[in-house]
C-alpha cells in the first residue's frame, strides 16, 4: 500500500509590511541599526527572507528577534514565524506551543483576524497530526469568520486544508468540491503561490477518486508553476506526488521522482512530507521483495507519520516481515494497524464528523435564506416607496397648476417686478463685468510669477548642477595629472555647460535632454561627475527594465541632478550610489552617500530640498530622507508609474 501527501496550509499573521529587499541591504541595515526594536524587526524579515532558502539560518533569525519582548504585535509575529519553521521542520508540538502564544498575544490585542488565520496554522498540525475532528471543527470557525467578513482569500485558505482532512477521510469527492473551491478564488485573485499548493492536492484527489488523466494534467500544470518561480519546495511536493501516481503503472519512473524529492528535501532541510517519500520508496522495495531495504524505508518513515498515513505504514511493514517470514513481528504491525485503524474510523469519530459538517453546512443556507428574506423586504419597501413618491409628485404637479394660475391672474403686478428685477440685473452683470476684468488681469501676473519660478528652478537644477560639476573639476585638478586629458574634460563640461545656457533661453524643454532614457541620462552624469577624481558616483538599476514615460523621466531626471548637486556642494562624500528598483507599478530611487550628512529638523532649508519636494507633489510620489550627523545621507523617491 501507498501513502499520500497532501500541501498543507500554513500562513502568517501580517504585523510588517513587505519588504522587497534583499538579504545583504537588510544585514546591512542591521548592522547600523542601534534601535532593539528595529534589529527585532529585521531580524524577523531575514527570517521570513529565509524560510524558503535555509530553515537552519531563518529559525536562528526569528529566535534573535524573540529577545524583543516589549511590542505585543511584534511578539506575536516572531512567535507565529518560530511556529511556521518548527512546522517545515516536523516539530509539530513545538509548532503548537508557539502557534498558541501567538494566539493569547492576539487575544490582548482583540484582533480577531489574525487569529482565525493562526488557526488555520493549529488545523494544519491538527490534520497532520491525524486528528481530522479537530481539523475539520477549527478550520470550519475559521472559514465562517472569513466567509462573514468577505474575506475570500482566507476563505479559499481554509477551504484547502477542509479539503486535505476530507481526502485523509477517504471522502474524495467531498474533498475535490472544496479544492476545487479554494482554487476559483486563488485563480481569480491571480495568487500564483496559492495555486501552486492546490495544484497537487487536487491531484492526488482526483488520482484517489479513479481519474488518472486529470491527476497527471493537475501535477503537471504545477510542476510548471513550481519551475518557472525556482519553487523547490513545492517541486519535492509536485515529485513525491508524481512518484505514488506511477508506482503502480512504471515503478522505476516513480522511483526516480521519488529520489528527486529526498534530494531537494535534504538540500531544503525540509522535514515535512520527506516521510511520505521515505514510506512509497519502502513500497517500490517491497514490490521489488527486496524486503530489508523496504523495512528500512518503513522504520525511517514511522517516526513522523500520523493518522491514516501511519495506517498505511504498518500494513507494510507487516507484509515485509512476512516476507522474511518473521511472522510475530508481522503480527505485531498487523494489530497495530487494526487499532489505529478503529479509532480513527469509529462511528462516533464518523458522526462528530459529519455533525460539525452538517452544522457549518445548515448556518450557510439558514444565512442564504436570511439575506433572501432581506432582500424582499427591500424590495416590498422599493415598492411602497415607489407608490408615495407618484403620489407626492401628483400633488406637487397640482400645486403647481395652482400656482401658475395664480401667476397669470396677477400679471400686471408680476410684470412691474421683472422689469425692476432686469434692472437689476443689467446693474449685477456690469459688476461682474468689472470684477472679471481684475480677475484677468490677477491670472496674468499669477503666470507670469509662475514662469519666473520655473525659469529660477530649472535655472538652479540644470545649470547649477553644471556649474558646481565644474567647479568640482577644478578643485580636483592635481598638478602630476595629465594638463591635455583634464583640459579636454573641463572643455566637454563647458560646451555642455554653454549648450544649456542656449536652450533654456530658446525655452526648449529646461533640462538635460533624456532622449535614451532615464537610466541611461543618469549614469552618464554620474560618470561625468565620478571624472573629477573627487567623488565616485554608481549606478545599480535592480529590476527596471520597461521606459517611463518621456513627461515623468524629465521630472525624475530634474530631482536626481538636484540630489547629486546637493551630495557635490554640501557633503563632502567620497561614494556614493544611486539605485533603481521596480514593484507593484511603483519606482523606487535611492540615492546614498557616504558624507558628513545634516540635521534633518534643522528649519533651515535650501533651495535645492524645497524644488525636489514640489516636484515630487507635482507627480504623486514620496520621498523620505534618513541622515544625521556624521552618518551620511539616504534619499528614498517612490514614484508610481
Amino acid at each position: 500500500m501507498k501513502t499520500n501527501f497532501y500541501i498543507i496550509f500554513l500562513f502568517l499573521c501580517s504585523f510588517l509590511q513587505a519588504q522587497n529587499e534583499t538579504v545583504d541591504s537588510l544585514n546591512l541595515k542591521l548592522t547600523k541599526t542601534k534601535s532593539s526594536f528595529e534589529k527585532a524587526k529585521l531580524n524577523l524579515l531575514l527570517a521570513k527572507a529565509y524560510e524558503r532558502i535555509d530553515l537552519v539560518k531563518g529559525k536562528t533569525y526569528t529566535y534573535n528577534a524573540l529577545q524583543y519582548k516589549y511590542n505585543d504585535s511584534l511578539l506575536a509575529e516572531i512567535n507565529n514565524q518560530l511556529g511556521r519553521f518548527h512546522f517545515f521542520t516536523a516539530q509539530l508540538d513545538s509548532a503548537t506551543y508557539y502557534f498558541e502564544n501567538t494566539i493569547k498575544l492576539l487575544r490582548e490585542l482583540n484582533d480577531k483576524k489574525r487569529i482565525a488565520i493562526v488557526n488555520i496554522s493549529l488545523g494544519a498540525i491538527q490534520l497532520r497530526q491525524g486528528d481530522y475532528n479537530r481539523t475539520i471543527t477549527t478550520l470550519t470557525e475559521s472559514a465562517r469568520f472569513f466567509e462573514q467578513t468577505d474575506d475570500a482569500l482566507n476563505a479559499a485558505k481554509c477551504y484547502s486544508n477542509i479539503a486535505s482532512a476530507f481526502a485523509e477521510l477517504e471522502l474524495f469527492p467531498k474533498a475535490i468540491e472544496y479544492s476545487e473551491k479554494a482554487l476559483e478564488i486563488f485563480e481569480r485573485l491571480n495568487q500564483t503561490q496559492f495555486r501552486l499548493i492546490t495544484l497537487p492536492n487536487l491531484a492526488t484527489q482526483y488520482y484517489k477518486n479513479g481519474d488518472t488523466l486529470k491527476a497527471i494534467d493537475y501535477n503537471a500544470k504545477a510542476e510548471l508553476i513550481a519551475t518557472s518561480i525556482g519553487d523547490k519546495r513545492s517541486l519535492s511536493i509536485i515529485y513525491n506526488n508524481l512518484g505514488d501516481l506511477y508506482l503502480e503503472k512504471d515503478i522505476e519512473k516513480a522511483k526516480q521522482y521519488l529520489e528527486k524529492t529526498l534530494d531537494l528535501k535534504n538540500e531544503l532541510n525540509l522535514k515535512s512530507g520527506i516521510e511520505v517519500a521515505q514510506s512509497n520508496l519502502g513500497y517500490i522495495y517491497l514490490k521489488r521483495k527486496d524486503y530489508k531495504t523496504a523495512i528500512s524505508y518503513f522504520n525511517a518513515a514511522e517516526q513522523n507519520v500520523k493518522g491514516k498515513q501511519l495506517v498505511v505504514v504498518y500494513n507494510n511493514l507487516r507484509d515485509a516481515y512476512k516476507g522474511l517470514s518473521q511472522m510475530n513481528k508481522a503480527l505485531i504491525y498487523s494489530e497495530k494497524s487494526n487499532r489505529l485503524n478503529d479509532s480513527i474510523l469509529n462511528s462516533d469519530s464518523q458522526k462528530n464528523f459529519i455533525e460539525v459538517q452538517t452544522k457549518y453546512e445548515t448556518e450557510k443556507k439558514e444565512k442564504e435564506i436570511l439575506q433572501l428574506k432581506t432582500e424582499n423586504l427591500e424590495a416590498n419597501y422599493k415598492r411602497k416607496q415607489n407608490r408615495n413618491l407618484l403620489l407626492a409628485s401628483l400633488f406637487a404637479l397640482i400645486l403647481t397648476i395652482l400656482f401658475i394660475y395664480f401667476l397669470q391672474k396677477n400679471a400686471k403686478r408680476k410684470r412691474i417686478i421683472m422689469e425692476q428685477n432686469l434692472t437689476i440685473q443689467e446693474q449685477d452683470f456690469n459688476q461682474l463685468l468689472k470684477s472679471q476684468e481684475l480677475e484677468g488681469i490677477d491670472a496674468i501676473l499669477d503666470a507670469q510669477e509662475l514662469e519666473r519660478s520655473k525659469m529660477a528652478a530649472d535655472l538652479h537644477d540644470n545649470l547649477g548642477s553644471k556649474v558646481a560639476t565644474l567647479k568640482l573639476y577644478l578643485e580636483s585638478y592635481d598638478d602630476k595629472e595629465d594638463f591635455f586629458g583634464f583640459y579636454n574634460k573641463l572643455k566637454k563640461l563647458m560646451n555642455d555647460t554653454y549648450n544649456e545656457i542656449r536652450s533654456i533661453s530658446k525655452n526648449k524643454n529646461f533640462g538635460a535632454q533624456i532622449s535614451k532614457g532615464l537610466i541611461p541620462s543618469t549614469k552618464a552624469i554620474a560618470k561625468q561627475i565620478t571624472d573629477s577624481k573627487k567623488i565616485d558616483i554608481k549606478v545599480i538599476n535592480i529590476d527596471v527594465s520597461k521606459r517611463i514615460e518621456n513627461t515623468l523621466e524629465i521630472q525624475i531626471f530634474r530631482i536626481i541632478q538636484e540630489l547629486l548637486t546637493n551630495i557635490i556642494k554640501h557633503s563632502m562624500a567620497t561614494e556614493a550610489i544611486v539605485q533603481f528598483s521596480e514593484q507593484d507599478e511603483i519606482l523606487t530611487i535611492m540615492v546614498e552617500d557616504n558624507g558628513i550628512g545634516f540635521n534633518i529638523k534643522d528649519p533651515k532649508t535650501g533651495i535645492g530640498l524645497i524644488n525636489i519636494e514640489q516636484r515630487i507633489e507635482k507627480i504623486e510620489g514620496d520621498f523620505v530622507i534618513d541622515t544625521s550627523k556624521g552618518n551620511g545621507t539616504t534619499v528614498i523617491l517612490n514614484i508610481p508609474l
